[in-house]
């Protein structure tokens, strides 16, 4: 048996130093499950996103197929050049061409949520069409550590420093002399008769005082390199502050840039929903024809393609956002050293 007094708290500093790494570790553990559910959430979103677009592009390609139909009959009556019939289907193919483009990404969206779910080709349930949620993100009043504390990289970063400085205090408190005890117990005999007799018995106690008198350069070369490592955590850790503080600001920033072009973007198509209403009220009365009333439907069709690329920029950056801020994380409790 031995015992080593831990006068100086070398031991105790080694143990706290490992501690802080394990709990280092699960606050890096947090982190990458909030990057992936932050990716899997860009990727649902965006897929949502993609089957509002397909659903304004149905409406402009019906309006197509029927400009093609129309232009189709008056050019066989020779009312019209064909060139009209032509530029009209051409403008019906590129609408087509913009629907599979836009189910093909849906594919891709769905391949990379699987792979990021580590589901099976057909472990991912299908995900239906739901409307969109109305933006709701804003940018906090302040942005004070206690905010910025809730990112678990923050928080594993930070248990690395408090670590380091455990590894610091270890490696000084290696300077000092330790003292430990050692005691054995045993049976010494020349007969095999005698082994287990009182007389046979051996018990010792040997104390023991270690002096590091030759290990000067050896220790000072520990306590360097634990205070250059803990100096460049330091800085890693200041800097990713900075970091988050940047991404917090400039996300907002973004959103309310977003938030300003959107209001834009809707009055633009208040605008030119008046235009359509005014020819959709003139082939009412039979002043225009049906054509041109699909047709003045086109502008504000496009113009909704438009704000809803709008909607979903502002609903990517309200995810990273929310990720800038932690994701809702909150610490799990970290390992302590309790008495036994």
């Amino acid at each position: 048996a031995s015992l080593d007094v831990d006068i100086w708290g070398k031991q105790r500093a080694q143990i706290a130093a490992s501690l802080g790494v394990s709990n280092a570790r699960l606050a890096e553990t947090s982190a990458v499950e909030l990057e992936i559910s932050t990716d899997v959430a860009q990727l649902y979103y965006g897929i949502q996103t993609t089957y509002e677009l397909i659903d304004l592009l149905n409406k402009l390609h019906e309006v197509a197929v029927f400009a093609v139909q129309t232009h189709e009959a008056r050019a066989a009556r020779g009312l019209e050049a064909r060139t009209l019939l032509e530029e009209a289907r051409a403008q019906q193919l590129g609408i087509q061409q913009q629907i599979v483009s836009a189910q093909a990404q849906i594919k891709q969206y769905r391949e990379s949520m699987r792979a990021l779910v580590g589901a099976g080709p057909s472990g991912l349930a299908a995900i239906a069409p739901v409307a969109l949620p109305r933006s709701q993100a804003a940018l906090p009043a302040t942005l004070s550590y206690e905010l910025l504390a809730r990112r678990p990289d923050l928080l594993a970063m930070r248990w690395y420093v408090e670590a380091s400085f455990d590894k610091i205090d270890a490696a000084k408190a290696a300077f000092y002399p330790s003292f430990d005890i050692k005691a054995f117990f045993g049976f010494d005999a020349l007969h095999l008769a005698d082994l287990f007799t009182h007389a046979s018995q051996q018990i010792n106690l040997i104390p023991g005082l270690y002096l590091p008198i030759f290990d000067g350069g050896r220790l000072n070369a520990n306590l360097n390199g634990a205070r250059e490592g803990s100096n460049l955590l330091i800085e890693q850790y200041n800097e990713a502050v900075l970091n988050a503080v940047r991404d917090v600001a400039q996300t907002g920033s973004r959103l309310q840039a977003l938030d300003a072009q959107t209001g834009l973007q809707k009055q633009r198509i208040e605008s030119v929903a008046f235009a359509r209403d005014s020819v959709e009220a003139y082939y009412q009365r039979g002043l225009t024809s049906r054509l041109a009333a699909l047709e003045a439907r086109q502008p504000v069709i496009a113009e909704q393609v438009a704000l809803l690329t709008l909607n979903g920029q502002m609903l990517s950056q309200e995810i990273a956002l929310t990720k800038a801020l932690g994701g809702g994380y909150r610490a799990d409790p970290s390992v302590e050293l309790k008495p036994r």
